[in-house]
């Protein structure tokens, strides 16, 4: 049974250890290789249309082309925000999908598995798809009635007077909700999952209704349980790769004692095909950004070959480090998650605890006769 929430900032301390489960790691892990998987189609395809060669793209970021790219082209342009796009929301599915899992457990339900996390996911896409673009959708309506008004101010005397008619209010006032909105939005790509799962029905709009209410009426709180969530989750992540890495070696050097140089020598060639000195990567392997304190597999790189073999252990190299950042991303839906459950208390007295998992239902048992 799930101990009941102190509704304070107690309970997201230990979020690293909730986040540290085998579902719930696969489960984000898995969004985050589909999301990477559709970025980088797209990614290449408008590199492609842009006339840039593939080859050296490719030779360069490899699976991990994690960089602004100027185009040229407006079709390549659009291409790639689409991508972009498409990949955001595919990672919030993974922040979905650990937050019902969390949800779930605060309301009593420990056994929600991977695979109906992942299942019950893609079934709310078009909860957090119609979401996100009802935020664009407001800003375009914004936009149009602004638009408007300066085509209005063109007419001669007249023009000019509604416009300064109108500056303060309701022009400078739409400009204040306009940056608010811009705002939320950004900050929906972490929070809104965690509200959406908390949902017990399909609604967009009431998910749009309870960020907005969490960002505004607890601002403070919100951002103070975020950060901490986002530092510990560099640190938890941090140690958690260095184990990895540590894992890897230790099988590496077992293997090698009766296998001779060939084992050591296909790792090197799986990790001669990835981005093993790229940014990302060394960032990942960093305690903090700033902080001079971290290790490296650069050393263990070597001129890789054409074998398939070595492009199979470079996959699974990749999934082990794809397992990193989904941990990490873990730490950060649970901690949304909690948050979002404290707040909700603090701000209608509401307790979610109380509500019936969405995924379990008692047995049948016969009363006494």
């Amino acid at each position: 049974m799930e101990p009941p929430l102190h509704n304070n900032f107690r309970d997201i301390l230990a979020i690293p250890a909730q986040a540290l489960s085998a579902k719930r790691i696969l489960v984000m892990t898995f969004f985050l290789c589909v999301g990477l998987l559709v970025y980088d189609l797209f990614t290449y395809a408008a590199l492609t249309i842009d006339g840039k060669s593939l080859e050296a793209y490719w030779a360069l970021y490899g699976f991990l082309p994690l960089a602004w790219f100027k185009l040229s082209s407006f079709a390549a342009g659009a291409l790639y925000g689409v991508g972009i796009t498409l990949g955001i929301l595919t990672v919030m599915l993974g922040l979905f999908g650990v937050s019902v899992i969390e949800i779930e457990q605060i309301r009593g339900n420990r056994f929600l598995s991977a695979f109906g996390a992942i299942k019950f996911s893609f079934q709310r896409l078009g909860q957090l798809f119609v979401s996100e673009i009802s935020f664009a959708a407001t800003l375009v309506v914004i936009a149009g009635f602004v638009l408007l008004l300066g085509l209005v101010t063109r007419i001669p005397f007249v023009g000019e007077w509604v416009f300064a008619l109108t500056f303060l209010i309701p022009g400078f006032m739409v400009a204040l909700l306009s940056i608010l909105i811009v705002f939320v939005w950004i900050l929906s790509i972490v929070l809104l999952p965690a509200v959406a799962a908390s949902e017990q029905k399909k609604e967009a709009f009431n998910a749009i209704l309870m960020t907005f209410s969490t960002v505004i009426r607890q601002p403070v709180r919100w951002l103070v349980y975020t950060a901490y969530g986002v530092v510990i989750a560099k640190l938890a992540s941090f140690v958690y790769a260095y184990i990895c890495f540590l894992a890897v070696y230790l099988f590496t050097w077992c293997a090698s004692l009766s296998a001779g140089n060939k084992a050591t020598n296909l790792v090197r060639a799986g990790l001669s095909h990835l981005p093993g000195n790229s940014d990302f990567v060394r960032e990942t392997f960093q305690v903090f950004p700033g902080v001079d304190w971290s290790f490296s597999i650069s050393r263990w790189m070597r001129s890789g070959s054409d074998d398939a073999v070595g492009y199979i252990m470079a996959l699974m190299l990749f999934f082990i480090f794809a397992s990193i950042v989904g941990y990490f991303l873990a730490i950060i839906a649970t901690g949304q998650a909690r948050s979002y459950a404290v707040i909700r208390f603090i701000n209608d007295e509401y307790i979610i605890a109380d509500e019936d998992p969405l995924f379990f239902v008692e047995e049948h048992v016969n009363e006494p006769t």
